[in-house]
């Protein structure tokens, strides 16, 4: 828990104020071979604040941010919190229809884009109602496009921030539409903060002399507030990449020598990939940590990557409706095999229930090594739970899908499935919703994939459901192969079939250049399941042919 002022801090609009009391010079960002200092960044985060107040942005207004990684996103994204209006940021990477449909949803009437996003930031003030939009250096009367710059150069960097409650709303994020249109979700100062609370006091602790690369979008709250906003709360240095680029990435951490990466596993994938083509070119020596969220990463990438980087590579896991926190595993003590998560974080209470009837299967009190799986189903597997200050007050304007997922007990159903081992760690299987039944047995598409990067020309493999004319359902995969490797289909449904039950084999294997992937790199499987329908002529059949 951390002061302000001789009070416990409890609006995010103040982090920037309290950590610039206490690092002053040192550098809090560094992006674009620019640096910027704590004092420096506070003043500019006051700044933008004093600008949209002046500009009749008001107390719980929705402001919407299209900037990448770059100086510009920390300042803005704390001044709009300091004014006492809401941040929503948005996915850079999602189309222009999308994004639409959220500044509608969200009724954001005022925008705050990047002059790198010129285009696309045009093509969206044509698109929406908003009446305002601000970028630095760019202006068109005809859009409502103001230039910034200007204004805030005025400005003076002071600013008195109107009260706002513990429990008020202070971030907007949207979930990444990978099911369905995104949703806004309703993060308070208490989650935002908690959350960073829950992270300083785990397993993975950032100190001031630590530098941070900040690679992931910051439009997720990954990024967001578990990595901005702990090396904030720490007074660490953070290196900004506006691309997620794997030369760039090697080349920031040996430039800058930076103590802590993270990732999710498409990103690693791709940096491991690049490394290796020519390692001596990178002096990663300076690294002390990794991490890694979003998806489970593959055995084979984490004991390269950590044998060759000669780095622990940490993976965790949490939703933007956790903000995130969920949980961490470790960067000292036990090493485990990649899926593995850690335990939940400090407050944060996790229970596993049965995904149909949400009846327990291991409660909170439970999950605390070491766990006596004798009067529970073994392996203990179930969707995880959760209840506690770092979650999510619901979906805006959404209060079905709200109490969907809620209980009377307050506590959040996540879709997550898990199963938790006899030191009290999560290891995360899959989705609830990606799960495939064939034929009464339950596959999860992550235990396929597995047994697909088993084989070393599988690059990226990905999962999903077609219809069985006897199973009912059954597992297709999409592969894309190792550069330069020619893969058989038949070959690999042999090799998988060896290392899963018989009834989980892939029925078909198509090769693809690419996965379609959300823009934290999550791979888009309704767009597998849609492109299925072109690929497979009417349901699966059975075959008496013998692999």
């Amino acid at each position: 828990m951390e002061y302000y002022e001789g009070e416990r801090l409890s609006h995010m609009g103040d982090l920037p104020k309290m950590a610039a009391d206490r690092y002053g010079s040192k550098t809090a960002f560094v992006g674009m071979a620019e640096t910027q200092s704590y004092s420096e960044f506070a003043a500019a985060t006051s700044r933008m604040a004093a600008v949209l107040a002046n500009d009749n942005v008001g107390v719980g207004d929705r402001v919407g941010l299209y900037i990448p990684n770059t100086l510009q996103f920390p300042s803005t994204y704390f001044g709009v919190i300091e004014s006492g209006a809401i941040p929503v940021p948005l996915n850079l990477r999602m189309d222009t229809e999308t994004l639409a449909y959220i500044v509608d949803d969200a009724s954001i009437d005022c925008l705050i884009g990047s002059p790198l996003l010129a285009d696309d930031i045009t093509e969206l003030a044509e698109k929406t109602a908003v009446s305002r939009t601000l970028v630095p250096g760019m202006n068109d009367p005809d859009l409502g496009i103001k230039n910034c710059s200007h204004l805030l150069a005025d400005t003076p960097a002071t600013f008195d921030r109107p009260h706002r409650e513990f429990d008020d709303v202070a971030c907007q994020p949207y979930t990444s539409g990978t099911t369905g249109r995104p949703k806004g979700v309703l993060l308070t100062h208490e989650n935002l903060l908690t959350s960073l609370e829950a992270y300083d006091a785990g397993g993975n602790p950032i100190d001031p002399d630590k530098t941070g690369l900040l690679v992931l979008p910051l439009f997720h709250i990954y990024a967001l507030n578990a990595l901005l906003g702990s090396y904030l709360y720490n007074g660490a240095s953070s290196v900004l990449l506006a691309e997620p680029d794997p030369e760039a990435i090697l080349a920031a951490i040996d430039r800058h020598e930076i103590t802590q990466i993270a990732g999710v596993p498409a990103l690693y994938t791709m940096t491991h990939r690049v490394y290796c083509e020519s390692p001596s070119d990178y002096d990663l020596s300076s690294l002390e940590l990794a991490l890694c969220a979003a998806a489970p990463l593959a055995d084979s990438t984490k004991n390269a990557i950590e044998t060759q980087w000669d780095v622990r590579l940490a993976e965790g896991w949490g939703m933007t409706e956790t903000a995130p926190a969920g949980a961490t595993e470790p960067a000292r003590g036990v090493r485990k095999a990649a899926g593995c998560v850690g335990p939940p974080v400090e407050g944060l209470e996790v229970s596993l229930v049965d995904p149909e009837t949400r009846t327990t299967r291991l409660d909170a009190t439970a999950i605390e090594p070491p766990i006596n799986h004798s009067d529970v189903d073994t392996p203990v597997t179930g969707e995880i739970a959760v209840r506690g200050p770092q979650v999510f007050e619901g979906y805006h304007n959404r209060p079905d899908q709200t109490a969907a997922v809620f209980d009377e007990a307050g506590w959040f159903y996540t879709g997550d499935l898990a199963r938790v081992d006899a030191d009290g760690y999560l290891w995360i299987v899959d989705r609830k919703d990606d799960m495939i039944i064939v034929g009464g047995e339950n596959v999860y598409p992550s235990t396929v994939e597995e047994a697909l990067y088993d084989h070393p020309g599988v690059a990226e493999a990905a999962v999903v459901g077609a219809d069985h004319d006897v199973k009912g359902r059954a597992p297709v995969a999409y592969v894309v192969p190792e550069r330069e490797t020619t893969l058989e289909e038949l070959d690999l449904r042999r090799f998988t079939i060896e290392r899963v039950p018989s009834y989980a084999h892939p029925r078909r294997i198509f090769f693809v250049e690419e996965l379609p992937r959300s823009a934290t790199q999550k791979v888009r499987r309704f767009e597998l399941e849609a492109d299925l329908e072109s690929r497979l002529d009417g349901p699966l059949r059975s075959s008496n042919r013998q692999l």
